[in-house]
């Protein structure tokens, strides 16, 4: 009984390690992987390296799906270069086999747990909250405890063997192993756990071979449920990705789990391997590279199958909010950004409702464009869109540090700019309808003046479109200093026709209204590309 409560008391160390370890690195890491993935998004092969990548060096495959699902749900990734890195962070996570084979069982660490604990401590405790300092003495407090809770599970599994008798199991198929890989797994949500206890029992010959490789089948199977939970009330691209999680496991599990008697009866004699744990890990490494050179060239075919099996229609701002959870800020930023330009697009939209002009069909890449409706209820979505948005940076801004928080305001104050773009051209719209005088002669005046804006709506919309760009200030300055001047000369103008008694007094009162409303219009689209892309100095 005092060796199964000692075993346990090791596992709960090393679980509780581990977690820690996870949140040190991401603390550590996260930035910098989320930069490596943005960059390795124009192609399959660059997704599943740094999803392997990421996932080997963070040692969370939940957190790597958690940067993947944020980089989907915003728009910036691919779904097919999503999948690549879903089955990348997969082969990731065997790394963590290997390092505790090679260093927990080839190497004496015992000597190094107390200096690693010690020294972690001091600069936990002298690093200011959330600071760079902090995590990394909470790393090397973590890489000792993990280290410490290991020795304790060796320990005690030595001393269980002595009450054990693998033989009476003998009866018990590789498949059986397989259910019990599957069920811990699921229940524990950890395979890095599965692993490390199928390494301690394998090396007291609790378990043979054979038994162990089911064992680690089913604990690849086993991850996939936590996945499906958390991806059974998400979104259409949460489901999506769970669904390429599910569908990965299950054909490397189908795939690996008739070759455990052929590798281990034939391949692994003739490798010469001498120790099992060595076999076990290779093993498990194998099955996984496999799978994903399997899977890769049809990564495409994949994400069109899992796009028709989920789709449901649902507003950008719901999917948002559904994919992210507001205290991933570092996450929730960049998917901010996209909705921010995403609005924008939109807004471009809506306006060209009431200002009719040829505007670039670019403007139509904005996904989820509001179906042909009145201009009052699209003007309504969009709005009802930017209250969302705004509601959801205000969440993410409560958990924001001193650092993150400038980018978070910028997104609001953006939002306003918005917001005044848009009632500019509503406010023409009304002007319009509620003018007395002839149609004919306003519509043909308003169309002349309107023209006078399409370079620069033409301009705004390039500069939208394309994200990595950079705006020179100056041309930001440049379009406004021109706005005004055509509202100057127009204004000219419209005094000239009234001298002339070529129009009437309301006319002249609904032209000066509107050239102003589309100045201030201009004025609001440069606040909100100075804001949406601001300049280097400011990042």
């Amino acid at each position: 009984m005092g060796n199964w409560l000692e075993f346990v008391a090791g596992l709960g160390i090393f679980l509780y390690a581990m977690q820690r370890l996870e949140g040190a690195l991401g603390t550590l890491g996260e930035d910098t992987f989320r930069r490596v993935l943005l960059r390795a998004t124009g192609s399959n092969a660059g997704s599943v390296a740094s999803g392997t990548m990421a996932t080997a060096v963070l040692q969370s495959s939940s957190m790597v799906g958690l940067m993947v699902l944020a980089l989907v749900g915003s728009g910036m990734l691919p779904l097919s270069n999503a999948i690549g890195m879903i089955i990348g962070a997969n082969l990731g996570t065997t790394v963590t086999g290997w390092l505790v084979t090679l260093l927990g069982f080839k190497l004496s660490l015992s000597p190094i747990v107390l200096p690693f604990m010690g020294v972690g401590g001091l600069v936990y405790i002298w690093g200011e909250e959330h600071s760079r300092r902090r995590a990394v003495g909470l790393t090397l407090f973590a890489i000792g405890l993990l280290i410490f809770g290991l020795d304790t599970m060796k320990e005690s599994v030595a001393g269980l063997k002595e009450g054990f008798r693998p033989e009476a199991y003998a009866h018990l198929g590789n498949f059986s192993y397989l259910l019990v890989g599957l069920v811990f797994t699921a229940i524990i949500q950890s395979s890095s756990a599965s692993m490390l206890i199928t390494l301690n029992a394998l090396s007291a010959g609790l378990v043979d071979l054979p038994a162990a490789a089911a064992i680690i089948i089913g604990a690849d199977l086993g991850t996939t449920i936590t996945i499906v939970v958390g991806g059974l009330k998400g979104s259409d691209n949460k489901r999506r990705v769970a669904g390429a999680h599910v569908l990965f496991n299950l054909g490397t599990s189908i795939l690996a789990y008739p070759l455990i008697t052929p590798v281990f009866g034939h391949l692994y004699p003739w490798l010469n391997f001498t120790d099992p744990l060595y076999g076990l890990v290779v093993f498990h490494s194998l099955f996984n590279l496999i799978g994903v050179v399997l899977v890769f060239p049809m990564m495409g075919g994949l994400a069109r199958l899992l796009k028709r099996m989920f789709h449901t229609p649902s507003p950008a701002m719901d999917r948002l909010m559904m994919d992210i959870p507001p205290d991933q800020v570092p996450i929730a930023t960049l998917a901010i950004d996209r909705a921010l330009r995403e609005c924008c697009q939109l807004a471009l939209l809506v306006n060209n409702r009431v200002l009719k002009l040829p505007m670039p069909s670019v403007i139509g890449g904005a996904e989820d464009t509001p179906a042909r409706a009145s201009y009052p209820e699209e003007y309504r979505a969009l709005r009802d869109r930017e209250g969302q948005l705004s509601a959801f940076i205000l969440e993410v801004l409560a958990h924001a540090q001193e650092r993150e928080k400038p980018a978070l305001l910028r997104a609001l104050k953006l939002l306003r700019h918005l917001g005044y773009a848009t009632k500019a051209v509503k406010d023409i719209r009304e002007d319009l309808r509620h003018a007395s005088v002839a149609d004919r002669e306003l519509m043909r005046l308003k169309r002349e003046r309107t023209q006078l804006e399409q370079p620069r709506l033409e301009q705004i919309t390039g500069w939208l479109a394309e994200p990595h760009r950079v705006v020179d200030t100056e041309a930001l300055h440049q379009l406004q200093r021109q706005a005004r001047k055509d509202h100057l000369e127009f204004i000219d103008r419209i005094y000239g026709w009234i001298r002339e008694e070529a129009i009437q007094g309301e006319t002249f009162i609904v032209l000066t209204n509107l050239s102003k409303h589309l100045q201030d219009m201009q004025k609001q689209w440069v606040g909100c590309l100075q804001l949406l892309r601001p300049p280097p100095e400011q990042r």
